[in-house]
């Protein structure tokens, strides 16, 4: 744990799944709530009930009540994936104090990040398993994902200490301001404010704030600023990229899919509840419209997120929608048409009219004599996010007025300046993010497509020998249920079964391989599988592909099926486990012999890569003596690497 001080009074609580039989306990989760009471108070009541594995006060001092392999009793039944589960069974719980009205400490983020790291560690758990409590929108306690706030990744003393000059010192605190205007609160130790202010990215709109935005099953922290929005996938917090990264700008218009249109779709949503959440009300069609003109020009131009929704102002002349950096605007005798409040003549009866609905998002009367708002007219500066107003900085007063894409400020002087202007304190000059992980636009890749073994040599047509069989074998039943989980069933109909445990809940997932949609009449690109062999199995396709092999493929027949094995019913079959999966079944029957290498349906080429990849093919079993086999099936067998 580092230099965190551990305090421990741990306690046998209740027995976890899975720990009956003597079999080892199961944790599946962290769940990471908030506690309002003072760490004194909380620690009095875990005396008699509702314990928690673990406590972090405010000055990050870690208490553990409950052993890790017992379940804590503060979770109780929660909705999770659709059903309900005692989630202390299968969680370790941790809460934070957090009193209302205060954040957490920077002491409590380092201990809560340095105690996740120990339990994933320790349960072999991704990122995938960390979780918070919500009552959803039915009034349902619901288990979400979640990312806990990030750590203080830069000392405070090097932003806000001692050593900044007069005018850095300014910067820092116009920058605070700027945060205030939507009811934010600067953290500037954090990625986030840090990259904005060192790529001039404008006012925050909208929160860093969990349940993580989740794209292709990845977690993402995501904020929206005036000129973009940025993001980091999971606890890499330095890794910053900017969603516009994300699109080919040579090429106009709003993707219809893909993870940037996924994080366009949310910049709406975080954006317009922030907008909500600093008390600004909202009318008018608020959700991400590929069609409209407004939406398409706002994104081809990158006048960032969403003030306002898309509605039409009083008198019902003109529909408008406020952005970061601009309004848009037509009159409703032309709804297809789009105007820039920023390019309109002053002359034009629009202009008062627009000027007066986009101050509303300020929560300002529209003043257009005041010299702070003709100065932002002239550099449009997009939005106003506050009206004029008086603050002391340093035993110095300056007028200041927030607008979407800089701050302004006038002393006593009487010049009016912009915040951007200022020099800034030397970690944000210097700062550079992490080289993020793979690109988004595809899954998370930790290993890199395998190559077949240079032993199973070149393809023998009309060969039944041909590829040689692999050095290692499918699962064993006990081997099996030890790294897949415990399946409790009953039979149903034929050979289908239930499954009556919590099992499909814990362990399948929805898993992306786009190359699905080229195999002729598949008509998604997700299947469900079990989480410990997802990766292999989008690296198995991605490989295929990339050696050509996929027009072999002319039919997918099937993965995740809850059912026994035909030719022994009182056996779980491997599709139960969601570990198989089969291919081209009309021409490589079960009971039959494989289509060979030359012949319609052959899956033959392709087994040398699926070894390589932990996977063993069904065409290499011989039931009969004379090569009856299973060969459009392949099973996961074993890890990569």
């Amino acid at each position: 744990m580092g230099r965190r001080v551990v305090t421990s009074s741990p306690r046998n609580d209740a027995q976890r799944a899975g720990a009956r039989r003597g079999k080892r306990s199961i944790v599946n989760l962290i769940v990471i709530e908030d506690d309002q009471r003072s760490a004194s108070a909380a620690l009095k009541a875990f005396q008699t009930d509702h314990r928690p594995n673990y406590y972090l006060d405010q000055a990050g001092t870690i208490t553990q009540l409950v052993v890790d392999s017992r379940a804590g009793t503060s979770l109780g039944r929660v909705l999770y994936r659709g059903r309900y589960h005692n989630l202390d069974r299968i969680a370790i719980s941790i809460q934070l104090e957090r009193r209302t009205g205060t954040d957490y400490s920077d002491a409590q983020l380092l201990a809560l990040h340095q105690l996740i790291a120990l339990l994933r560690e320790r349960h072999q758990l991704s990122e995938a398993a960390l979780t918070t409590l919500i009552n959803d929108p039915a009034g349902r306690r619901s288990a979400i994902p979640y990312l806990p706030p990030p750590p203080p990744l830069i000392d405070s003393g090097s932003l806000l200490g001692g050593g900044l000059s007069p005018d850095q010192e300014l910067f820092v605190a116009l920058y605070a301001e700027t945060y205030q205007a939507l009811g934010g609160v600067l953290k500037l130790n954090q990625a986030f404010p840090i990259h904005a202010a060192h790529f001039n990215l404008g006012a925050p709109i909208g929160r860093n704030a969990p349940p993580p935005v989740m794209v292709d099953g990845r977690p993402l922290n995501i904020q929206p600023f005036a000129r973009d929005t940025i993001f980091n996938e999971g606890t890499d917090y330095a890794a910053v990229q900017e969603v516009r990264s994300l699109f080919d700008h040579d090429q106009l218009g709003i993707p219809q899919s893909g993870p940037g249109r996924s994080l366009l779709d949310a910049t709406y949503r975080i954006a317009l509840q922030g907008v909500r959440a600093a008390g600004i009300p909202l009318v008018g069609r608020e959700s991400l419209e590929p069609g409209w003109r407004f939406h398409q020009v706002a994104h081809n131009a990158g006048f960032g997120p969403p003030l306002s929704g898309n509605y039409r102002e009083a008198s019902q002349r003109y529909a408008l929608q406020v952005f970061a950096g601009e309004t848009l605007y037509t009159p409703v005798t032309d709804l297809r048409g789009c105007f820039r409040l920023s390019t309109t003549d002053p002359t034009d009866p629009a202009y008062d009219l627009i000027w007066h609905e986009t101050y509303k998002v300020a929560r300002a009367p529209y003043l257009p004599a005041d010299e702070l708002h003709r100065r932002a007219v002239e550099l449009r500066l997009g939005a106003p996010l506050s009206a004029p107003y008086s603050v002391m900085i340093a035993g110095n007063s300056y007028r200041v007025q927030i607008w979407a894409l800089d701050t302004l400020y006038q002393g006593a002087d009487g010049t009016i300046r912009r915040m951007s202007e200022l020099p800034k304190p030397p970690a944000i000059v210097a700062w550079q993010p992490k080289p993020p992980r793979p690109v988004l636009a595809t899954p998370p890749n930790p290993l890199p497509p395998q190559l077949p073994p240079e032993s199973a040599g070149r393809p023998r047509p009309g060969d039944p020998t041909w590829p040689p069989r692999p050095t290692f074998d499918i699962l064993s039943s006990t081997a099996r249920e030890q790294i897949l989980g415990t399946l409790q069933w009953v039979h149903t109909q034929g050979d289908m079964i239930a499954i009556t445990n919590d099992w499909a809940d814990t362990y399948l997932v929805s898993v992306h391989i786009p190359q699905l949609l080229r195999i002729p009449g598949v008509r998604s690109d997700r299947i469900q599988l079990h989480m410990r062999v997802a990766e292999q199995v989008r690296l198995l396709f991605a490989a295929w592909e990339l050696a050509g092999l996929l027009p072999l493929i002319t039919s997918f027949d099937g993965a995740w099926i809850p059912r026994t094995m035909r030719l022994q019913p009182t056996r779980l079959s491997s599709h139960a486990y969601g570990i198989a999966f089969d291919l081209n079944a009309r021409w490589n029957p079960m009971m039959g012999l494989a289509a060979l290498v030359g012949q319609p349906g052959s899956l033959r080429e392709l087994v040398p890569l699926a070894n390589a990849h932990g996977f063993y093919w069904g065409g290499h079993w011989n039931f009969d003596g004379r090569g009856a086999s299973d060969g459009m099936h392949f099973e996961w067998a074993r890890p990569m690497g």
